[in-house]
């Protein structure tokens, strides 16, 4: 990456991550449209934490039903709720059968008596797995800069995002469930002292992803002011589902059925166990990215949240009605594929292939290319990244820089790229290169390279409370810049609403967050424009003459 003059000074370093505790009630009680819960003040005493909230009812494959109403106080202490999911070695997630997931966790300042800015985090795991346990996503270092986090379960995989062109299976319930969680939070969040007028969406991955996806549809107008995504973006091959029905009649297969009808279909779905729909799903190439948002029919009983592809609305822009633009931080770490090597199963199965010159491996789900033109591309691919077929490391840096450049590099420049020029809504980008001790992808994958991998910014705005990680004082830095930046944003719009003390300048800049924050040039565009080329003649949710 290029360099410029710092822009930043950092003046704090642990202070804002730090705030003295004092003496708080242990418990308190807040009214909400279905009745009174009670929270219960944080071991650090700096929080009031109001865990496993419902916001809403599952109906199968369909979006949700508001929850019911209760008498009494229900006591918010529900800390492991998880949507269904397969088992897995990703330490953010963990197995479960349970539908009645749909709930969020409220996390209150209790240094502060204001009204407070609202961040809604959206957890990632490329819509397959994960959860918002604070487990996960221990919120004290957002929290100590005065605002209000909640974070959201949704319903992922299969029950989250099966679309057979059904009303009783239309897609995108996993989307749904976010628009019904924000419904929630806009009609409660005044009685935790949260400002229903400032709310920030935010994520990393798929829910920064989902972030996105919120500004693609019209009704979630008026829901939230903000979007922040870490490295989440539409075109890639982990973003979207051109053909689910396709999708949902693959895996039928590895459940013994044949079968593209979309009643049979249903049918299996409807009454499978989920256990082994998820075991059925975690067999599959990319399990955790198998189902993905499509783009929906509309019908009559059911609101419909895609009701076209992300480019074309990207593309068309203010003129889209589907278009609900608001500021957004986006970024990216410097080598996001590193993290690709964790899911085993896949990228043995395609350094296999790949060994025995099966190039149909490299074929991206983002690109519909046809059948006269595969053989072309799969040569191009095979030219540019797997020139050395002969090392398992030669391989392996292949599928490394390949998801890289396919999955993050190439979809964040057009994307940045195709809001800006579609809206005045600043944008800002980052790039995140920073190395500490916090850097989860890194030590997942135990890499030695000078480089940045999925993951590694999150916890430096969140803390792993199920996996303490240590922190000297550059992460502490780090620490505070970054969540004064998100913090900053949510509150006034701007990462830097006192340029006095440095100026993030919004897109076309890109700025570095390093000790040293500086502007930076784009990261590999020539790689960004290789991909572009394929996606332009190729992508998945471009029309097609």
């Amino acid at each position: 990456m290029g360099t410029s003059c710092q822009i930043f000074v950092f003046t704090a370093i642990f202070g804002a991550i730090f705030v003295e505790a004092v003496s708080f009630e242990n418990t308190q009680i807040v009214h909400t449209t279905e009745g009174k819960i009670e929270g219960s003040l944080a071991e650090n005493g700096l929080y009031y934490e109001y865990l496993g909230i419902r916001y809403g009812i599952p109906v199968k494959f369909r979006a949700p039903l508001p929850p019911p109403k209760f008498s009494g106080v229900y006591k918010a202490d529900s800390r492991d709720v998880i949507c269904p999911q397969f088992p897995t070695h990703d330490p953010l997630a963990a197995p479960s059968d349970n539908e009645d997931c749909l709930i969020l966790n409220v996390y209150v300042p209790s240094f502060l008596n204001t009204t407070f800015p609202v961040m809604v985090f959206l957890h990632g795991g490329d819509f397959g797995i994960g959860s918002s346990s604070s487990n996960f996503y221990g919120p004290e270092y957002l929290l100590s800069h005065g605002v209000i986090v909640v974070s959201v379960n949704y319903r992922l995989n299969i029950y989250g995002f099966l679309n057979l062109g059904i009303p009783e299976a239309p897609g995108n319930a996993g989307l749904k469930d976010i628009r019904a969680a924000l419904r929630w939070i806009k009609e409660n969040i005044e009685n935790f002292n949260g400002d229903p007028d400032n709310i920030t969406v935010f994520g990393q991955g798929s829910g920064g992803l989902a972030a996105i996806y919120l500004t693609l549809t019209d009704t979630t107008k008026g829901l939230f002011n903000r979007v922040i995504s870490e490295s989440g973006t539409p075109f890639t091959p982990q973003a979207f589902d051109p053909k689910p029905i396709t999708t949902a009649s693959q895996l039928a297969k590895s459940l013994g059925f044949n079968t593209k009808k979309v009643d049979k279909l249903l049918e299996i779905y409807t009454n499978t166990p989920i256990n082994k729909v998820e075991e059925a799903i975690s067999k599959q190439m990319n399990a955790k990215s198998y189902f993905l948002p499509s783009v929906e029919e509309v019908f009559e009983d059911e609101e419909a949240f895609l009701i076209d592809t992300p480019f074309n609305i990207l593309a068309t822009g203010t003129k889209h009605k589907c278009f609900n633009p608001v500021p957004v931080i986006i970024g990216i770490n410097t080598v996001e594929g590193l993290t690709s090597t964790l899911d085993y199963y896949t990228i043995t199965s395609q350094m296999d292939r790949i060994k025995n010159e099966d190039f149909s491996v490299l074929d991206q789900r983002s690109l519909i290319i046809p059948d006269d033109e595969k053989e072309e591309f799969r040569t191009i691919i095979r030219d540019t990244y797997f020139t050395n077929i002969t090392s398992d490391e030669a391989l392996v840096g292949g599928i490394i820089n390949l998801n890289t450049d396919f999955s993050y590099v190439g979809p964040m420049s057009l994307f940045s790229e195709l809001y800006t020029n579609s809206t005045d809504m600043p944008l800002y980008e980052y790039i995140f290169s920073y190395i500490g001790n916090r850097n989860l992808g890194r030590l997942l994958t135990n890499s030695s390279l000078p480089a940045t991998a999925n993951r590694d910014e999150l916890y430096y705005v969140f803390e792993l409370e199920r996996m303490p990680l240590p922190i000297d004082e550059n992460d502490a830095r780090i620490i505070t810049f970054m969540t004064m930046m998100w913090t900053n944003f949510a509150k006034f719009g701007s990462p830097t609403p006192d340029p006095s003390n440095g100026e993030w300048l919004p897109y076309p800049h890109h700025l570095e967050i390093n000790l040293e924050p500086q502007y930076v040039a784009p990261l590999t565009p020539d790689r960004a424009y290789f991909w572009r080329h394929f996606y332009y003649k190729y992508g998945a949710d471009i029309p097609k003459e």
